[in-house]
């Protein structure tokens, strides 16, 4: 039954996180882990306002 619920919220934070624009501190987190072991990889909240200041301040207009 875990396994289930674990399985249903992983797709879920897949779907929803990109549809609010916010990208997976954790995969942030493997992907240090795995391809830049030798970094510090960011603090949650330092992660979080990088990917608000990159949503935000685009060079894109949108109207």
């Amino acid at each position: 039954m875990l396994k289930k619920i674990k399985i249903y919220y992983e797709k879920a934070e897949r779907f929803f996180h990109p549809l609010v624009g916010l990208s997976s501190y954790d995969k942030y987190l493997e992907h240090m882990k795995e391809k830049h072991p030798e970094k510090t990889p960011k603090t949650r909240a330092e992660f979080f306002k990088e990917c608000l200041e990159n949503k935000y301040n685009s060079k894109l207009s949108k109207c």
